[in-house]
């Protein structure tokens, strides 16, 4: 069941790129969450529960995005906001348990996330209107976010959180300063290249820690 959903989780990104135009309501919107509806399940199944719920409310954040991007941009907002801030939790959790060296690099990528954040947020801001308190809070939450995944051992976390500030990056220079008609395949594929390295990062740190756990057992039995 593990392999299929895991299959299942990666073609639905794919499929969703050439269907997303020509699929009737709703049937788009259902495609368009199913990758993270299926890594959910899969995080349940590997006893994550709270990836799984952060995945949900990806899941439903990429609902509303598809319904009506425009009407439902700041539901969908908040959405994200609460896996943001659930990934942030898993994250302390993970490197309180499993704490590693903050090596040069991983350093670095915590203070260029911040500084990226807020160089960004000074260019936004004249340009936000009525939107500027939820999008300084979401910018606020994922840079916490990609911040705190440089502390997870497994490297797919923080590659994968890098790709998904980049996503939503993309979302805001399209929407805000800089509109293109390609900006929606690229913000699409580092959007779920990103949900797919923090969640197969996370459940193969769980995997490895479980592993550990039975073989230690074994010994003592």
């Amino acid at each position: 069941m593990n392999r299929l959903l895991t299959i299942l989780a990666l073609a639905a990104p794919i499929l969703y790129l050439p269907l997303a135009s020509v699929l009737p309501y709703p049937a788009g919107v259902v495609l368009k969450a199913s990758m993270c509806v299926l890594l959910a399940c899969l995080a349940w199944r590997h006893t994550s529960p709270l990836l799984a719920i952060a995945l949900l409310f990806s899941a439903i954040g990429d609902s509303l995005l598809a319904v009506d991007s425009t009407r439902f941009f700041v539901p969908a907002l908040g959405s994200f906001l609460i896996t943001h801030v659930l990934y942030a939790v898993i994250f302390v959790r993970v490197s309180r348990k499993a704490p590693i060296a903050m090596t040069g690099w991983r350093q670095a990528g915590m203070i260029a996330a911040v500084v990226f954040a807020l160089s960004y947020s000074f260019i936004l801001w004249p340009h936000l209107g009525a939107l500027a308190i939820p999008v300084v809070l979401y910018i606020a939450a994922i840079v916490a976010m990609t911040a705190l995944s440089f502390r997870v051992p497994q490297l797919f976390v923080p590659v994968g959180a890098v790709l998904f500030m980049t996503s939503d990056s993309l979302i805001a220079l399209g929407k805000f300063l800089w509109p293109m008609r390609w900006l929606g395949l690229v913000i699409w594929m580092t959007y779920a290249m990103g949900q797919l390295l923090i969640t197969f990062g996370l459940l193969r740190r769980a995997s490895s820690s479980e592993s550990k756990q039975r073989t230690l057992a074994s010994d003592l039995a």
